[in-house]
């Protein structure tokens, strides 16, 4: 059966996702979690949900997705022992460095690939299969007929693919914008959506105007804001495809968005009639302008340039919450309007709709609906679809206009009733050895013994000595650890259903022994990594400066389609630096067939021009690296397979490859190389890498442009606040790079 997973941003999410039919939720720590923002677990809550999930047969996914730095691995090395000893499903994962640190120290995790990898084709599912991942999360941006064919490819893994939630414009894990425009890193959980941003458009004058073209009407919008998916009508498919898990987006959102998703999917899945009625109220609770996303809504099975005829999916005319459509205005008075319902409505309901912006295109009035006057002037708490009604307006705010609408962004009862969190702890069983002997109690146990005295005097009438400390013993407070098995010995004179004990004296026992078991855990799973410097540095290329390996539009990797059908000598193409040649390769890489054929003539014709024995290629995805191992062709970790930390440059070393060396992360300038094998090179400050990578084209998805005719490229300028960027569309791919 396939696996219904939700986002739980707390644990009152959590507990509401199993309540109302997910069976498992992903959710983040305190640390290292992709949503940092997010109210997130402590290790208590991991602890109390774990209970519930044993309890209910759910399962839990621990989210350690972002970019680790050389100063936290000693800190994730202890949160990773936390998570070991707590116990979890899988541990979903996106900074290379982790897995040797879970493979050693945690090997009891499951690993899963974070999305943030950005694993999109057969090899790079493949690589991580080779790596010991277990599980793998698509990148949001395949098709129904991708994920299809990765399937039927790799049926060692188990493959999870999102159904619902917010897109991304950029790929998944290769966005920089809101790193370079406001300092926080989308691959460290601060994402500042910089996408959901307003943006002016004007036309390349250095381009054809063919490949510049703007609609008329259009100068400005949302351009980089897409459409969220509900893919509610391929659930079905994808679990007849064997897909093992779908995913629903939202740790950000609340527990009444996380509660109806579930009711909703879970509807879907099981084939109940209610599914429609609760795809509304969960479009109340939360829905930007709603599509299937490249998996069903694409328009295209493939990479292929067909002519997409389906919606477009950006959500380019406003880029947030916009609920469903409530009532159309039919008179707007001085203080109300009056309404023809779409939809029912009650006092409390939250109303939106939208006005002219000095600003902006439009912006958003919202309000609560605190009176409902109908058609024969009476105060009413609820009305109903096809009703008629007035309802007043927000004093001093501006009035909409007959014909326009009003849209239902919240219900007064849509928030699920809360869920106790006083809940009992996972517990750690520990074998223990209790000997009794005149006048003391010895306990042993794999985290510590103690000797404590104790009166053991004859009983006037048979006593029940072990299940008294059974009892006792098994009842360990707020500790992570019990009572598993028992060993009694007996070493007094007495027999032992002759002894008596004093329950209060064990209850005090009971108290200090499970203090010292406690402070003993916490010394274990706080103690530090422990790491051999590395003095002896394995010499690598030191590559060159990375800002010249940039196109002339400034992106950062060679088009190997252009290279390989190139009537020039490919010397002049390629990138050159102190008498060597250096081929990064796209991150992006969807028909991989077309990709490696061209690679092969690319390889084919440095071969006969004698350039092979001085050139580098750079490695931007996982998927390239298979290629490189079986032709052992000299190779660099290049900006996108993220050199973040000293693990992950030693795991680099493991993968077979002729390896020359790679870049330190490019969003850090530094490292303490103590514990690195090789020094990696730093990318230097005039480097300005993509703001987004993105599978929607620009032409089509922002400008609405239609594909028929279409070159398959095209320029743009775009400027919001105060600053200006180019858009650059290359066979439906957009890229956007500082201007």
């Amino acid at each position: 059966m396939t696996e219904l997973a939700l986002p739980a941003g707390s644990l009152q999410a959590a507990l509401t996702a199993f309540k109302e039919g997910a069976d498992a939720v992903y959710l983040g720590l305190k640390s290292f979690s992709a949503r940092a923002n997010a109210t997130n677990f402590t290790f208590e809550d991991l602890a109390k949900l774990r209970q519930v999930a044993l309890a209910e047969g759910k399962k839990i996914y621990v989210t350690v997705n972002t970019l680790i730095e050389e100063s936290e691995l000693d800190e994730a090395y202890k949160t990773l022992k936390h998570i070991d000893f707590i116990g979890c499903d899988g541990i979903i994962v996106q900074d290379l460095g982790l897995i040797n640190l879970v493979k050693t120290y945690a090997p009891s995790l499951s690993l899963h690939a974070s999305t943030q990898l950005a694993v999109h084709t057969i090899a790079g599912v493949q690589e991580l299969v080779r790596l010991g991942f277990e599980r793998v999360v698509l990148a949001r941006e395949l098709t129904f007929q991708e994920v299809k064919r990765i399937r039927e490819a790799c049926k060692d893994v188990e493959l999870k693919v999102f159904i619902h939630g917010a897109l991304c414009y950029s790929f998944s894990g290769l966005c920089t914008a809101s790193e370079q425009l406001c300092g926080r890193s989308a691959n460290r959980g601060s994402c500042a959506q910089i996408c959901r941003n307003y943006f002016t458009v004007e036309h390349d004058s250095a381009v054809p105007s063919a490949l510049s073209p703007i609609p008329q009407g259009v100068k400005d919008g949302w351009f980089f804001s897409m459409s969220d998916m509900k893919a509610g009508p391929v659930a079905k498919e994808l679990e007849k495809l064997g897909i093992e898990s779908l995913k629903v987006e939202g740790r950000m959102k609340s527990p009444a968005y996380t509660g109806l998703a579930a009711r909703y999917y879970r509807a879907v899945l099981d084939g109940d009639e209610s599914a429609e009625e609760l795809e509304e109220a969960l479009s109340v609770v939360f829905s930007r302008r709603q599509t299937s996303g490249w998996l069903a809504s694409y328009g295209r099975e493939k990479q292929d340039f067909t002519i997409r005829r389906a919606p477009t999916l950006g959500s380019t005319s406003y880029p947030g919450h916009r609920g469903i459509k409530a009532a159309r205005i039919t008179l707007v008075k001085s203080d109300s309007v009056m309404v023809s319902l779409l939809t029912d409505v009650a006092l409390r309901d939250g109303l939106m709709y939208f006005i002219r912006s000095q600003r902006q295109p439009i912006d958003t009035i919202k309000f609560g609906i605190n009176s409902l006057i109908d058609q024969w002037g009476r105060s009413i708490t609820e009305a109903y679809e096809g009703e008629s009604v007035a309802i007043p307006l927000p004093a001093n705010a501006p009035r909409p206009h007959t014909g326009e609408f009003f849209y239902l962004i919240s219900r007064h009862d849509q928030n699920p009733a809360l869920i106790s969190e006083a809940l009992p702890l996972s517990k750690h069983p520990l074998a223990m050895t209790f000997t009794l002997e005149d006048g003391s109690l010895s306990i042993q146990c794999p985290y510590g013994e103690a000797t404590y005295e104790i009166p053991t005097s004859e009983a006037r009438k048979p006593q029940e000595t072990e299940a008294n400390i059974v009892s006792i013993f098994s009842q360990s407070d707020t500790s992570f650890l019990t009572l598993g098995s028992i060993n009694l010995v007996n070493k007094t004179q007495l027999p032992l259903e002759q002894i008596f004990l004093p329950l209060s004296v064990l209850k005090t026992i009971r108290r200090d022994w499970y203090d010292l078991l406690d402070r003993t855990l916490a010394q274990e799973l706080t103690k530090r990594l422990i790491r051999k410097p590395i003095a002896e540095k394995l010499k690598m290329r030191t590559l060159p400066p990375r800002s010249l390996l940039l196109t002339e539009q400034k992106i950062p990797y060679l088009d190997l389609k252009t290279l390989s059908h190139a009537q020039q000598p490919l010397a002049s193409l390629l990138f050159h630096h102190e008498d060597h040649y250096y081929v990064p390769l796209s991150p992006v890489m969807f028909d991989e067939d077309a990709f490696f054929t061209d690679l092969d003539n690319v390889v084919a014709r440095m071969k006969e021009e004698k350039l092979l024995d001085s050139v580098s290629f750079g490695l931007n995805n996982l998927g390239q690296i298979a290629y490189f191992r079986d032709h052992q062709l000299p190779c660099f970790f290049d900006i996108y397979l993220y050199l973040a930390n000293s693990e992950a440059a030693n795991l680099a070393l493991t993968f077979g490859l002729k390896m020359e060396g790679g870049y330190l992360w490019m969003e850090r300038k530094e490292t303490d190389p103590e514990y690195w094998p090789f020094i990696p090179t730093g990318v230097d400050d005039a480097f300005s890498p993509p703001l987004f990578i993105s599978r929607s084209c620009f032409r089509h998805d922002s400008l609405r442009l239609s594909c028929e005719g279409c070159p398959h490229r095209g320029s743009w300028y775009v400027k919001g606040d105060n600053q200006r960027y180019r858009v650059i569309v290359e066979d439906c791919i957009t890229t956007v790079v500082n201007a």
